[in-house]
């Protein structure tokens, strides 16, 4: 069972640490955004945490920053170049001038770099809290008090005390 602290004599209590995933696949600044994505397809994750060179986070990337920014994926792109697939057969330089533009693209064009985070010391209530009140964030980033990303908590995560209680009994 996870580690919990005492929130009064007798009574364990549920902190972030307990249901985050600890060990958070993380991606780069300057990662090419195409290996990104891959990253995020790959593991079926909402979003990664972007850190540093020092650890630290320096944003997260997620799926609707895929498909909402001007990334790979963004999808009023993609459908003026389907749109435009005849025009770019006559003009490949043009063609190959958007490809070129979207496949130099970093993490760091389309992250979000101001993310909501919940430090290490967060408790269930307030893992509870921030989901309620910022519905499209997942996954949200843990950070200690430098700013090193710990772990990340996601919605799913909030449930993993229901299946602790259930696995109990």
């Amino acid at each position: 069972m996870p580690r919990s602290h005492q929130d009064s004599p007798g009574q364990p209590t549920i902190g972030v640490r307990d249901i985050m995933t600890m060990s958070a696949v993380t991606v780069r600044p300057e990662t090419p955004l195409f290996e990104a994505a891959s990253v995020i397809a790959k593991h079926n994750f909402d979003g990664v945490p972007v850190i540093d060179d020092a650890g630290k986070l320096a944003g997260i990337l997620t799926e609707y920053d895929l498909v909402s920014k001007g990334s790979m994926v963004h999808l009023p792109t993609l459908q003026i170049v389907l749109q435009n697939l005849t025009a770019f057969r006559k003009d490949r330089s043009q063609f190959e001038k958007e490809v070129k533009e979207v496949s130099n693209l970093k993490v760091r064009d389309v992250m979000n770099a101001d993310p909501l985070t919940l430090p290490d010391t967060a408790t269930f209530e307030e893992v509870e809290a921030a989901f309620r009140e910022h519905h499209r964030v997942n996954p949200i980033p843990v950070i200690d008090a430098e700013r090193r990303v710990v772990g990340v908590v996601s919605r799913f995560d909030v449930l993993k005390p229901l299946h602790m209680l259930h696995e109990s009994e």
